[in-house]
């Protein structure tokens, strides 16, 4: 009967036999603890743009330098592109791996691999991505040249591409383009054993900034564009620019210069061009005999009247250009362009009447302490002029074209009305 006590005791798990040679009822004692993280393999990898580069790998430890598996490590891309999955687990060994995807731009690209709290995280991962073996694209030779329109430049346009050491690459395509007109020699040319690419640049048709412009599409540095300047070709043709058919007193200057604008066959403004100038009919002067045209393309001259009324002319001349000369024609009046009068301060204008000739203008200006006054046109051969505002202060000039039409005009303050009158009489 004892014996079989006893031996029902020892077939029931848990029992007081059972726990005083267990304690816990068999937990799992706790595992080692992650402590560091190092780098193990897959850094510095050179490939082509796109592939998938050989897994980088680190390994997770613990105090003692033991590995320690089930760590979750994190990956991502810190620079330059490309993919690569979120996470992944270390190994029995420690060891955790993840596997990029280059970018499709050359140039360098970074990965990170990271876990919580470690020593030595995040870890960093360096790769290569080139294209046709390159990685960057640079100016090289043949920019700031300058030549005229339609010419060939003396240099050919170059680039250099290199490697991610900075060392030249053979054998890249290199395409070729252009901007604001003109042309190369060809679309595409290979680099050569120093990585110099070249292609000859003809200017287009239209002066200024033109560019020659270089691509690998991917590497760092393209598109490259390598500008030239195109001057304009030799001198052709001759216009009026500005000044013709002015009214003017005589024996005084012109309001607006006279001025000629020089072209070559392209149209392009030309600099640098001396014109001579010849007073004709009328007499007067000019300002300049042999104004020079400036980048603009325009050579000007102040016209002063002669001393009698009439018709006054003047001449620019380019020996052998279309368009030469070019006839100025101005009226010389003994009756002034311009005059002035002063409102106020009381009820008046003075003077009341002024005289202007044709194509002139007049001021008014309010004297100090003047009441408020206006001028308010009441009649006129023509169109009426724009009146000024009501104001005890300041000036008011009549806009251009106010006094074209010869005839009287006359005006009246619009507070003040037939109290305060003035006309203006235009020959």
């Amino acid at each position: 009967m004892r014996l079989f006590r006893l031996a029902a005791v020892l077939a029931v798990p848990g029992t007081i036999l059972g726990m005083g040679c267990g304690g816990s009822g068999g937990s799992t004692p706790p595992g080692p603890t992650p402590t560091q993280m190092a780098k193990v393999s897959g850094d510095s990898q050179v490939a082509t743009a796109g592939i998938t580069l050989t897994p980088f790998s680190v390994v997770v430890k613990d105090a003692s330098g033991s590995p320690v598996a089930n760590v979750a490590v994190s990956w991502a891309v810190a620079s330059g592109g490309g993919s690569i999955p979120s996470s992944s687990t270390t190994n029995a060994n420690g060891v955790a791996t993840g596997t990029l995807t280059l970018g499709p731009n050359a140039g360098t690209q970074t990965t990170t691999a990271a876990s919580s709290g470690l020593s030595g995280s995040p870890v960093t991962f360096t790769s290569f991505s080139q294209i046709q073996g390159a990685t960057s694209i640079l100016a090289n030779g043949g920019g700031s040249q300058t030549d005229t329109v339609l010419a060939t430049l003396a240099t050919p346009i170059s680039v250099l591409v290199r490697d991610y050491k900075n060392l030249p690459v053979a054998g890249v395509s290199v395409n070729w383009s252009v901007t604001s007109g003109g042309s190369v020699g060809q679309a595409a040319t290979m680099t050569n054993g120093s990585g110099i690419a070249s292609v000859s640049r003809t200017l287009g048709a239209t002066a200024g900034s033109q560019g020659t412009v270089a691509t690998v599409s991917g590497l760092v540095g393209s598109p490259v564009t390598i500008t030239a300047t195109a001057n304009a070709g030799k001198e052709t043709q001759l216009a009026l620019n500005g000044g013709d058919s002015q009214t003017g007193t005589i024996n005084t200057a012109l309001a607006q210069p006279h001025s000629v604008i020089v072209h070559d066959a392209h149209g392009n403004v030309k600099a640098g061009v001396t014109v001579t100038w010849v007073v004709g009919d009328g007499g007067g002067s000019v300002s300049s005999t042999s104004p020079v045209t400036g980048t603009n393309g325009v050579a000007s001259v102040t016209r002063t009247l002669g001393p009698s009324a009439g018709t006054d002319a003047d001449t620019a001349r380019v020996t052998g250009l279309t368009g030469s000369p070019v006839v100025f024609t101005a009226t010389a009046s003994t009756v002034p362009l311009t005059a002035d009068v002063t409102v106020g301060p009381s009820y008046s204008y003075s003077p009341a009447s002024v005289t202007i000739a044709a194509g002139g203008s007049v001021t008014w200006t309010w004297a100090a302490n003047s009441l408020s006054h206006s001028v308010h046109w009441l009649t006129a051969p023509g169109t009426l002029p724009s009146d000024s505002p009501t104001m005890t202060s300041g000036t008011f000039t009549s806009p251009a074209g106010s006094f074209n039409t010869p005839g009287t005009y006359t005006y009246e303050c619009i507070v003040h009305g037939s109290l305060m009158t003035g006309q203006v009489i235009v020959q």
